[in-house]
This record gives C-alpha cells, structure tokens and sequence, in this order.
C-alpha cells in the first residue's frame, strides 16, 4: 500500500478546497427536463457583468463570476478547471437566478420552455495576471 507524502497530502487537499464552491445564497437553478423534441435558437448574446438582455419573453443579468478555477493558458494543470456564473432569469412575475459552469453541469438550465445555455466565459486566464471582474464576457444562447 502506498502512502502520500506531506507534500501529497497537500496538493490533494488543495485540490479539493479548490473544486468546492462556497456560494449558497440566492443561487437557484430550476429544474431540468430531458426533452426529444427539436429546440430552435431564440437568441444569443455575449454579456458583461450587469448587462441585461432580453430574448423571447425572458430577461437575462450577468450578475457576477461566483469562482474562476480554470487552468491558466500559460501553465500546466492536471485538470482544465471550471468557471461559474449568476445569471438572473426573469418572465413576468418570476425570477431566479441560476448557476451555470464552464466545466461541470449544470451547463444549461430549464426555464418554462426555454433552455439557457452557457457556451463560454472569456479572457482566459493567465498564471501572473489576474482577471479584472469588468473584463469577464459570458456567451449565452437561449433555445426553445
């Protein structure tokens, strides 16, 4: 049987503490359906941090990146990493907000007949430099 190192034991649990999330407040994400049917594109759009759009009936607000793990693009990871974001979703008289990741699931999320998709979270990261919060750019496409 092997062992791990002091040093092991380390990045391991390093590792670890860097996959949790630590939000839990309002983040929301409604229930998803597996569906067979053909879904058509409503629209798509790239956001910044507090930019609001409005597809079909639906009010999408980048709201913030909750945590940026993604592997920088100048080194060497043993995993690529994951992004998350807080996408307010509003129809009428409801709203929630969804998290959505680059990485894990959920990727996408159900919202009375329409699906909302994170498709990319840009700049990528670099090792020395980190990213400016008003720099964040997140490409969504919203399908029904």
């Amino acid at each position: 049987m092997r062992h791990l190192s002091t040093a092991g034991t380390v990045l391991l649990v390093a590792a670890i503490a860097a996959c949790s999330s630590s939000t839990t407040a309002d983040v929301s994400a409604p229930a998803q359906t597996n569906t067979t049917t053909t879904q058509r594109e409503v629209g798509k759009a790239t956001m910044k941090i507090g930019d609001s759009i409005v597809m079909g009936e639906l009010r999408l607000t980048f709201r913030s990146v909750e945590g940026d793990s993604r592997c920088p693009i100048d080194a060497a990871c043993v995993w690529a990493g994951d992004a998350e974001i807080a996408l307010k979703i509003e129809q009428a008289n409801r709203a929630a907000v969804a998290a959505l990741h680059t990485m894990l699931e959920p990727k996408k999320t159900e919202w009375n007949g329409y699906t909302i998709s994170l498709v990319s979270l840009t700049p990528v990261r670099r090792a020395a430099d980190a990213v400016n919060p008003e720099d964040y750019r997140a490409e969504v496409v919203v399908t029904r």
